[in-house]
């Protein structure tokens, strides 16, 4: 039940690969709109690997710019040997720690309130106190996120938020499917143990549904 919590119903799917691969082949080409294309067809992992790492970051546009700015300077000496997916997960997660570690010696630059704001409920019907403890509940997964450390944040963001398999979350991460999987063990064990002893969090255990989509 818990990892209903973070269900992505309706979410885009990751590109296939054989879109990466036809994407690759175009820009080795010289393709002048190939990486226009990479940018369209990626462009959702890396935001979702971004929103995840640094929510409410008023600068995370910015974030996903610089980071696809990183893949167009790298892209040249990609080698293929794992997936582009994969590859650019790992550059947007590079930039975005990177991002926060300069983030830490200059948090006096964002006190600002955040430009982009949490996805909206669209639904005519919402019921607002629904809204209200959902957005309530995002803000204390987010915080608790934040307090684990970056290897396990790292794959629990990969994995249960992005829903990418464990053997990519290994190449992305550079490291083994086992190491993958007991990081992701002690990071789940953490989440929940914090989550377990906060007063709002503790209470939606069984009402899934308030979470869904926005963690």
């Amino acid at each position: 039940m818990r990892r209903r919590w973070f269900s992505r119903s309706g979410e885009p799917g990751q590109p296939s690969d054989e879109l990466g691969d036809d994407l690759l082949r175009r820009w080795r080409r010289g393709d002048e709109r190939a990486f226009a294309d990479i940018f369209k067809s990626y462009r959702g992992l890396v935001y979702g690997v971004l929103h995840h790492l640094l929510p409410a970051d008023p600068e995370l546009e910015d974030v996903v710019q610089s980071a696809f700015l990183e893949v167009f300077r790298s892209l040249d000496s990609f080698e293929g040997r794992s997936k582009l997916s994969s590859w650019i997960a790992r550059i947007a997660l590079h930039v975005g720690y990177h991002h926060l570690r300069r983030r830490r010696t200059r948090p006096g630059d964002y006190s600002a309130e955040p430009t982009i704001p949490d996805r909206p409920d669209g639904r005519p019907d919402a019921d607002p106190e629904i809204v209200a403890r959902r957005a309530e509940a995002v803000r204390r997964i987010r915080a608790i996120l934040a307090t684990l450390p970056e290897k396990k944040r790292t794959v629990f963001i990969l994995n249960d938020l992005q829903g990418m398999p464990q053997e990519e979350v290994a190449e992305v991460v550079n490291t083994s499917v086992a190491t993958v999987r007991t990081r992701l063990f002690y990071a789940r064990k953490e989440f929940w143990k914090r989550a377990a002893a906060d007063p709002v969090l503790s209470e939606l255990v069984d009402e899934p549904t308030l979470l869904r989509t926005n963690a």
